[in-house]
């Protein structure tokens, strides 16, 4: 119980501070952030793998284990972060980090569809708290929608690397039950197969490939990212969902955007508006209700 405690601290605060400096990294920067995703997730993924070597850990896997990390390392380390760090070009980070908050709904249903878990009318009103909550908060942007909006824009891309790190939270549960490969070799291999996919998007954008090393700042925060953003924060969190469940993660999703908000009106003066501040206390109420149904399950 208590170890589960720490690594749900770890991962919530260390995130926590990530929306805001993933914002920080890409401003007045002429760098695709695919290739940021890229030098995250690759450097993460070495130096976690140089710690595996170096500690005589198993290191041989299967072609089926490698298709395993691969397709893990699509959903969790390339899918989700090039739609978010795409997000946050066009959004403060307190937004995409309250759109997150809609993992839990994604988790639940996977959940039903994929390893048979009952929903209740519980589960299904928090669901539907937790939506409303988000329409809410972007009631002017469907109200005035236009898909050439920056914020619209911003909005598809927090939503579809919500659902990318949902499946990625699937497929870690679904390891688990199935594969039990150890928890950094998993969380290692994903990240450089998730890493490569992103440089090869950036290829296929045409995306200018270098490395500001003269900025800094990027530097600063790139080295955040990779370390406690990534692998501390990843290790801690995968840990926690293995111990209990995809949907118990949950409650990260209901506490970080209130913490991210905090982060972005001190880093970025962000000063949320009336739709925000009504629509955050709805969709945290709807989660609590789905994660207290799922305690009352377990």
């Amino acid at each position: 119980m208590r170890s589960n405690l720490i690594l749900f601290s770890g991962a919530l605060f260390f995130w926590s501070a990530t929306w805001s400096i993933i914002g920080l990294t890409q401003v007045n920067i002429d760098l695709d952030p695919t290739i940021s995703v890229f030098i995250r997730f690759i450097l993460a993924g070495l130096i976690i793998l140089a710690y595996v070597i170096l500690t005589n850990r198993k290191l041989i896997f299967s072609l089926k284990e490698h298709l395993y990390f691969f397709i893990l390392g699509i959903f969790l380390y390339s899918g989700n972060y090039i739609f978010f760090y795409h997000s946050n070009v066009y959004l403060p980070s307190n937004i995409p980090a309250t759109v997150f908050c809609l993992i839990t709904i994604f988790n639940i249903l996977g959940e039903k569809f994929i390893f048979k878990k009952p929903l209740t009318s519980m589960t299904l009103s928090g669901a539907l708290l937790g939506i409303s909550g988000i329409a809410i908060i972007f009631y002017q942007d469907f109200v005035n929608f236009d898909l050439n909006s920056g914020t619209t824009l911003g909005l598809m891309f927090a939503l579809f690397a919500t659902l990318s790190a949902s499946a990625g939270n699937l497929i870690a549960i679904y390891n688990k039950r199935n594969y039990n490969i150890p928890l950094l070799q998993n969380v290692a291999f994903a990240m450089i197969y998730g890493a490569l996919v992103a440089l090869i998007v950036s290829f296929i954008k045409g995306a200018e490939f270098y490395i500001p090393i003269n900025n800094f700042s990027y530097l600063l925060g790139q080295a955040y990212l990779i370390i406690f953003g990534s692998i501390v924060s990843f290790l801690c969190y995968i840990r926690f969902i293995e111990n209990t469940s995809a949907s118990t993660g949950g409650y990260i999703g209901v506490i970080m955007p209130i913490l991210a908000l905090t982060i972005s009106m001190i880093f970025e003066d962000v000063k949320p508006d009336i739709f925000f501040l009504t629509g955050l206390p709805v969709a945290l109420i709807g989660l609590l209700l789905i994660l207290k149904q799922e305690s009352v399950n377990r």
